[in-house]
């Protein structure tokens, strides 16, 4: 994925699109795919004298197929313009998550607590019959398997609760979010729109552009 038409500026070892309209300076470099996004860095500069609303949701991808296909080949549905992703979504999500996963990390649940009350019942039912040192091995390895089943259940808790306390953190500070840009302020972060593989175009309408003015991605076509 690379700009259709260089500006002679890298961002983070990228080449960047660049379009500038009525003071406001918009410079777009891609980042990298996901399972079902792609990923762009976006830097809005306020050039202007007035504050400007902006938000990853004004930002809207057009994939086109520009090049022709062998004549075997169908010619790509392509959708029709689709807007970024909005990264306060997935962060409500993974809060919630953390949130979850946090407190099965450390929440004793009622059926751990009958497990221990059933051993407590064992044990003291053992003291009064006469067991064989099998019987005996038997019940704390009973036991002992119980408890560690629970004790595995809470590390893997916390443990995804660490993992999705990772991208939550890298999310809200990394995602661009909606903001008021000053006059003379930028905003910077990471876009994200729906991924479309068998594009061979990838036209980016920015806010604060005049009707038409787009920045260009040229992307390698992939055919299945």
């Amino acid at each position: 994925m690379r700009p259709s038409k260089g500006s002679g500026l890298w961002a983070d070892g990228s080449e960047t699109a660049r379009q500038q309209h009525d003071s406001v300076d918009v410079r777009i470099s891609f980042v990298r795919y996901e399972m079902s996004k792609m990923v762009f860095d976006v830097d809005f500069r306020n050039n202007t004298s007035r504050a400007l609303s902006v938000g990853p949701t004004d930002f809207y991808i057009q994939p086109l197929v520009t090049q022709p296909v062998a004549s075997t080949v169908a010619t790509p549905y392509m959708p029709g313009r689709m807007t970024a992703f909005d990264p306060e979504v997935q962060i409500q999500e993974l809060a919630s998550r953390v949130a979850e996963e946090s407190a099965a990390a450390t929440h004793v649940g009622t059926n751990e607590v009958l497990t221990s009350l059933s051993h407590v019942v064992d044990d003291l039912a053992s003291l009064k019959k006469k067991e064989t040192k099998e019987q005996e091995r038997a019940r704390e390895t009973k036991q002992k398997e119980e408890n560690d089943y629970f004790t595995q259940q809470r590390l893997e808790a916390a443990a995804a609760a660490d993992q999705h306390r990772a991208q939550l953190e890298e999310l809200r500070s990394g995602a661009l979010r909606h903001n008021t840009v000053e006059p003379g302020q930028r905003l910077r972060g990471y876009v994200a729109f729906p991924r479309v593989d068998k594009a061979d175009l990838i036209r980016i309408s920015a806010p604060g552009m005049a009707g038409g003015t787009t920045l260009d991605f040229i992307q390698i076509r992939t055919v299945h």
